[in-house]
């Protein structure tokens, strides 16, 4: 009688590639590389892995440091989506965390962020240099309807290097974004808002366009 031979079954599973961020400008270090394995019975999920690969890097934190915000001590964390901090929580002389302090973590998400400068303070009339005082983030935040409000989040540093490659990464992330227009034509009706929209436009609006370094060309209708 033959012998039957059972086929064996081979299941193999591709190992996806280590992935490594940009290094940021400045000397900023590698993110640890993701994997993302397969499920245990050896089907290809390549499409899902590369999809969690890109979200994983995109969330790898870029820079960490120390700043001044709002006259607290925090530990900041920048990543290609997002920006966030913590106040810095003291500790006892034992080593145990302050009793009743806890970290209280705020975010903003860097597609509201429209602006990064760098903050200094100058004399009357002086239109260069001046005394570095941290970094200043310009952020579209979003109330009632379709009504938008612009913020500032203030990073106080008073370090050269530090704050500088910070302004870089930043402003490399913000240059990322394809859909941000770096012009705009702008028509204003000089009747509107009880004829105060030519005021309101070259008072209010056209800063917030010139902090985005966006370019306009503007035309008041002469009615």
């Amino acid at each position: 009688m033959p012998q039957l031979h059972r086929p064996r079954r081979i299941g193999c599973a591709e190992s996806p590639p280590e992935v490594f961020p940009e290094e940021a400008e400045g000397g900023a270090g590698h993110a640890n590389p993701a994997y993302s394995s397969g499920d245990e019975k050896g089907e290809p999920t390549q499409g899902n892995d590369a999809a969690a690969a890109a979200g994983d890097e995109e969330d790898q934190p870029l820079l960490r440091g120390i700043f001044e915000i709002k006259k607290k001590s925090c530990d900041v964390v920048l990543s290609a989506q997002r920006l966030s901090w913590s106040p810095i929580t003291p500790e006892s002389p034992l080593g145990h965390s302050s009793i009743g302090l806890q970290r209280k973590e705020e975010s903003v998400e860097m597609k509201d962020v429209f602006s990064v400068k760098l903050k200094r303070r100058r004399f009357a009339g002086q239109e260069r240099g001046g005394t570095l005082l941290g970094i200043a983030i310009f952020v579209c935040l979003k109330k009632e309807g379709n009504k938008l409000k612009d913020a500032t989040i203030n990073l106080g540093n008073i370090s050269e290097d530090h704050c500088y490659l910070w302004y870089r990464s930043v402003k490399t992330i913000l240059t990322g974004f394809p859909n941000r227009p770096k012009s705009l034509k702008v028509f204003i009706n000089p009747t509107s808002h009880k004829k105060e929209a030519t005021r309101i436009y070259y008072e209010q609006v056209a800063p917030l366009f010139k902090l985005a370094d966006i370019m306009t060309d503007v035309t008041v209708y002469r009615l």
